[in-house]
Parts: C-alpha cells; structure tokens; sequence
C-alpha cells in the first residue's frame, strides 16, 4: 500500500509539475528568502520572525498542493490561493500543536533523560497518524485531531511509512547535488521541493483512506467544501 502511495506521488508530480510550480513558487520563494536573510543577519528576534512566517507559509504551501491533487488544479488560482483565512487558520493551529508537542518533549530531557526518548518516539508514531487531519482540513472540512485517529485506525504503519519515510526516499534523490557545490539557496529549494513531495503523498494517502463514507461529517471551514 505504502508502494502505491509512492509511485503515485512521484507521478503525479512528474505530470502535474507546471501547475504545482506555479500554486507554490511564490510562498517558496519567500521562505528561501527569509531563510537565507535570517543567516546572514544573525539576529535571534529576526529568527523568531522568520520561523513564525515560514511555518505560516508551509501551511500555506500544503493546503495548495493538497488541493490541487484532491480537487484538481482549478480547485485553486494559478499561483495559488495565497489568502489567510479560516482554512489557513486551522491548519495553522493543528500544525502548530503538533511542533508545540515535540518541543515540550525537548524541554524534557533534563528530568527524564533517556527516558524522554522513548516518550520522543511515541509522540512521533501518534503524530503521523494525526497527520492525515492536514489534507482534511486543506479541503474545508471542520474537523481535528479526533478525526484522523479515527481515520488511521489499523494503519499506525502505513502512516509512519508515508509521514516519516516519503521524506527520507524523495531527498535520496537530490543526494548528487550535495556532492556540488551549489549555492545554499539551490539546498534551500531542494528542502521545500522534498516538503511538496512529502505534502502529495499524504494526500494520496488520505484519499486512499477516505475511499469508505466517513463516519461522521464535520462542518464546512468555508462555501466552498459545500459546493
């Protein structure tokens, strides 16, 4: 099943690759830029800043790509939808939990010690399979953490293999560029191509898994998931 997902990504990006350039370029750019600025500036309240708005237009840049493979590429503008509103918002709080949750584990270490890492591990099983909320979240759908539980009952495996494999298989691929000595703006790129790539697989995954009616139905975000 995980073989599928990945085969079906990897082609989904080769045929469709003009349109998820266009939806993503403009918010990718940004965040390189911003990436690159906050290197050079060495300023922690600036790195603050830009960790906050890159995390914000990650968001931004896989609720575009999950809806152009869940709704096709007229399911957003040309360049992509680049509005922040209350779909971006829930994705942006959901997103935000789950890197707050690792953060507190981080802070744990000086009182559990080797212990923590074992609590780093759990939290990291359970968090691929909330993962799956994203691509629902992405389409309008008013639902959370519970949801994706539900959804990823009996698939704890295939979830870690898409959230936390996928990453690994597609940045093997640029391997041969690390051995160039490109500009660290090229690497920067590569890092938000290997996110899109990790961003379609999980909605291959959620649509696979979404093949059955759901069991429950949430209130729409917005108009548009009525339509």
């Amino acid at each position: 099943m995980f073989g599928d997902t990945l085969s079906a990504a990897f082609f989904f990006t080769f045929r469709h690759k003009m349109v998820l350039f266009r939806a993503t370029i403009v918010p990718i750019s940004i965040a390189v830029f911003l990436e690159l600025t906050s290197v050079e500036l060495q300023n922690e309240i600036f790195d603050w800043v830009a960790v906050f708005i890159n995390t914000l237009l990650s968001a931004i840049i896989a609720i575009n790509v999950h809806r152009i493979v869940l709704q096709g590429e007229h399911s957003v503008p040309k360049w992509g939808r680049f509005t922040i509103g209350r779909i971006e918002i829930w994705f942006f709080v959901h997103y935000l939990s789950l890197w707050m949750g690792f953060y507190v584990v981080f802070l744990l270490f000086p009182l559990l010690g080797a212990a923590v890492l074992i609590l780093g591990i759990v939290m990291a099983v359970i968090a691929c399979r909330l993962c799956i909320v994203f691509p629902a979240i992405s389409l309008g759908k008013g639902v959370s953490f519970p949801y994706a539980w539900k959804l990823t009952k009996k698939n704890t495996l295939y979830m870690l293999c898409v959230v936390a494999i996928t990453p690994i298989v597609f940045a093997l691929m640029f391997i041969p560029l690390a051995l160039l000595a490109l500009p660290a703006v090229i690497f920067s790129f590569v890092n938000y191509i290997v996110m899109v790539l990790a961003v379609i697989a999980l909605s291959f995954a959620y649509q696979k898994l979404t093949e059955e009616p759901e069991p429950f139905d949430k209130a729409p975000l917005d108009k548009e998931a009525e339509e």
